[in-house]
């Protein structure tokens, strides 16, 4: 059953969402985006969420005020590398002597999610949350609307190979990305007018070969997502109002490199205010290279 979608609030009469989308580590980037937003009196109905958007996701549905953005900066600009990814050789070697099928354990995922999200199942939230897992078995798309919220968002961050599989719903659930990065097709079906696409970075924004088996398999997947996007957008672009928030990706920094969050909010803030100040509503791109910060600041 589809959660019923309340009236928006503001002034606004379209019904609107935020569609946020994968970025491994680099999730700070749409808090910063997702309070220029707020304090300008744009505010979703509900949310989409994949990957790391749903964990931005689940926990401002729980509190979508500009207190509640404020929380999460504090708890993004908190969190260390050790804490969520725990990535040293000697883990990796027990994992594969184990033949396990992950390199990180979610415990300390897990952890951050309990602790700082303060509802039960996604039919608690104060407004709508959907997340985006990928059936592992079939390659369906699977949308998550109700059911435990710390295992919904486990299952939509679960990277192949990196965090093991979530079970849910009778299926084994992997990272959405993998099945829609930006599932535009989920907000038009759950009845979405005005669309606000907050990314995380594409792939065109790398200037030199990315290294590391994390910071390669997220490139790698960009670039898988990126055809996906732009097929969605011609789809929808025609029913659908569409802004896609230009996106703020740090050159030459690692996808799970949490040591320059606060500088990466910060420069998002920075240029969603400057795109919001612009005239960047009333305009439409699809973004071809990042806003590198001396373009903003």
């Amino acid at each position: 059953m589809m959660p019923e979608i309340a009236k928006n609030k503001s002034d606004r009469k379209k019904k609107a969402v935020f569609l946020l989308s994968g970025g491994s580590g680099l999730g700070s980037i749409q808090v910063g985006m997702i309070k220029a937003l707020f304090e300008q009196g744009i505010i979703p109905d509900f949310f989409v969420g994949t990957s790391v958007g749903a964990i931005n996701s689940a926990f401002m549905c729980g509190n979508p005020t500009l207190e509640g953005v404020d929380e999460l900066e504090k708890i993004w600009i908190s969190v260390l590398r050790k804490n969520i990814f725990p990535v040293n050789i000697f883990s990796t070697i027990v994992n594969i002597l184990k033949r396990k099928n992950f390199l990180v354990s979610p415990k300390g995922l897990r952890r951050l999610l309990e602790k700082n999200i303060r509802y039960n199942t996604l039919a608690d939230a104060r407004i709508p949350c959907l997340l985006i897992a990928t059936d592992l078995m079939t390659g369906e798309q699977v949308v998550l609307s109700s059911g435990n919220v710390i295992k919904a968002v486990l299952a939509s961050t679960a990277l192949p190979g990196i965090y093991p599989h979530v079970e849910m719903m009778g299926r084994f659930l992997i990272d959405g990305s993998l099945s829609g990065d930006t599932p535009l097709s989920v907000a038009a079906e759950y009845g979405a007018e005005e669309v606000f696409i907050l990314p995380a970075g594409y792939h065109k924004t790398l200037d030199k070969a990315p290294s590391g088996l994390i910071d390669i398999f997220a490139h790698s997947l960009n670039i898988l997502i990126d055809h996906q996007f732009l097929r969605d957008i011609e789809i929808y672009q025609k029913d659908i109002l569409i802004h896609i928030i230009p996106p703020v990706y740090p050159i030459g920094h690692s996808f799970y490199d949490l040591s320059r969050t606060a500088e990466y909010l910060s420069l998002a803030y920075d240029s969603t205010k400057r795109w919001l100040q612009t005239g960047g509503m009333n305009t439409f791109e699809i973004p071809g290279r990042i806003v590198k910060p001396n373009q903003w600041l």
